[in-house]
C-alpha cells in the first residue's frame, strides 16, 4: 500500500513516503511544499498530515486539501491531525467558570494555559511566544495539566528545552524561512522586517478548526465519508503500526481534531 506522510517533520515511518521542507533522516525527502505536493495524480493509497494545515492561511487552505486529493487513488484515505478549536474552546469555557465561582491557584494556572493554547500560536512575535516563557517557570502548578495538554512532547519537556520540544512537533516547516535561506537573504536591520519575517516563517497558527469546519472544508474539496476519529481509532489497515499518532502508549497531540475522508470512487 503506497502511503504519503505530508509535512512530517520528526514523525515518519520506512514504510511511508516521507516529505517535508526539511529533512530530519535519509527517510525523509525534502520537497518544496509551497509548490505543491510533487507526485503524480491517483498514486497514493493513503495521504497523512499531521499539525499541518493550521499553519497554512485559510484562502490556501483548500488549495492544499485539493493537492492531497489529487494524487490519493480513487478510494483513497486522508488523515488529517490539527488543533481542535472546540476542545480548546470548552476547557476555556470550563476554567472561565471554574475561576469565576470557585478560583484556586491551579485553576488560575490552567485558565492562563488554556488562553495561551488559544492565542499565543497565532500573535507571538518571537519563537516559543509565551507558552515557553510560561513553561519554563520553576515552579509549575499545573505542570501535569500541561503535560496531559500536550501529548508525548510534554512527556518529558521540564527535561528539555521547550523551544526544542515545540519544533518537534510535526508541522508545515517554516517554508518562508527554508526559501529565504536558499536565497541568502541579508539580514534583518529593523525591527519590523523582524516582525514580518518571523510571522512568514511557518511557526504561527494561520487558521484553526473544528469538526464542523474541517468537515466542510473536506466536503467542498470533493471529499466522502468524512468521519472524526481517535489517535487510535483509523480505516488505515495496521494503523498502529506506524506510530505516528501515539507513540510508547503516550498520543502525540491529545487536544487534537482526527478526522478521516475518502476520495470518491
Amino acid at each position: 500500500m503506497n502511503k504519503l506522510n505530508v509535512g512530517c517533520g520528526i514523525k515518519f515511518h520506512p514504510e511511508w513516503v516521507n516529505v517535508d521542507m526539511v529533512s530530519y533522516s535519509p527517510q525523509v525527502k525534502v520537497v518544496d511544499l509551497t509548490k505543491g505536493i510533487p507526485f503524480p495524480d491517483n498514486s497514493f493509497e493513503v495521504v497523512y498530515h499531521s499539525q499541518v494545515l493550521e499553519h497554512i492561511p485559510k484562502e490556501k487552505a483548500a488549495d492544499f486539501i485539493k493537492e492531497c486529493y489529487r494524487v490519493l487513488k480513487p478510494n483513497g484515505i486522508m488523515r488529517i491531525v490539527v488543533p481542535d478549536l472546540e476542545n480548546i474552546v470548552d476547557e476555556y469555557k470550563r476554567l472561565l467558570n471554574e475561576n469565576l465561582e470557585n478560583p484556586t491557584d491551579l485553576s488560575r494556572a490552567n485558565y492562563e494555559w488554556i488562553m495561551l493554547e488559544m492565542y499565543d500560536q497565532s500573535v507571538r512575535h518571537y519563537s516559543g511566544g509565551l507558552m515557553a516563557k510560561f513553561i519554563r517557570q520553576p515552579n509549575l502548578i499545573n505542570e501535569q495539566y500541561i503535560v496531559d495538554r500536550i501529548g508525548y512532547v510534554g512527556s518529558n519537556f521540564r527535561n528539555s528545552n521547550f523551544r526544542i520540544a515545540l519544533s518537534s512537533i510535526p508541522m508545515f516547516k517554516k517554508a518562508i524561512r527554508y526559501v529565504l535561506n536558499k536565497m541568502k537573504a541579508k539580514l534583518i536591520s529593523s525591527e519590523a522586517e523582524e516582525l514580518g519575517r518571523f510571522r512568514l516563517d511557518g511557526e504561527i497558527h494561520m487558521w484553526m478548526y473544528d469538526r464542523y469546519s474541517l468537515h466542510q472544508l473536506l466536503k467542498d474539496c470533493g471529499f466522502i465519508d468524512i468521519v472524526k476519529k481517535s489517535p487510535s481509532e483509523s480505516d488505515i489497515p495496521q494503523w498502529s503500526e506506524y506510530n505516528l499518532d501515539i507513540k510508547d502508549g503516550v498520543v502525540y497531540d491529545p487536544a487534537s481534531l482526527f478526522m478521516e475522508a475518502r476520495k470518491k470512487s
